[in-house]
């Protein structure tokens, strides 16, 4: 199977989370922009720094992973663009691949994927770049679910 992104559109992706940008292109304030919910009294938001390499174009995607208890958070950093994939799930849980959502990103958008959506692992587009990544965890095995594919998959984004 081969993909290929469109731009990712805060109404388009407001069935899997939230897309946080600037709306005006002036300087903005907007107080409880986003929410990144807990469902676990137990767990502690965990804010973790990434950085990583660009991915080659096409992108291989090997794996889905989801977080059944917390919203997840990805504040690009100095401008990274990154692929955002997507799916619902099927009864059983399991991604429902035949409704895969392929975005990308710009630097200037936050994603928030809501509680038990299935998302690709984070990918960089075009130059390597950081993130700051916000989740609600416990330290146990209920943090994240994955769900290796069997047939991988190739996603092309604009360069």
């Amino acid at each position: 199977m081969i993909l290929t992104t469109t731009p990712l559109d805060p109404a388009t992706f407001a069935r899997f989370g939230q897309v946080l940008m600037a709306e005006t292109g002036i300087p903005e304030y907007n107080s409880w922009a986003g929410r990144v919910e807990n469902l676990r009294p137990e767990a502690r938001l965990n804010v973790t720094y990434m950085s990583m390499h660009q991915a080659p174009c096409p992108a291989r995607i090997t794996q889905f992973e989801r977080h059944p208890f917390s919203h997840q958070m990805f504040v690009p950093l100095e401008g990274t663009q990154h692929l955002v994939i997507v799916c619902p799930s099927l009864a059983n849980g399991e991604p429902d691949l035949a409704r895969i959502a392929p975005f990308h990103a710009t630097g200037g958008q936050t994603v928030i994927y809501s509680a038990n959506v299935w998302h690709t692992p984070r990918t960089v587009l075009n130059a390597s770049g950081a993130f700051i990544m916000l989740r609600w965890d416990a330290g146990n095995s209920m943090d994240t679910e994955f769900f290796d594919l069997d047939l991988p998959f190739d996603v092309h984004y604009p360069q």
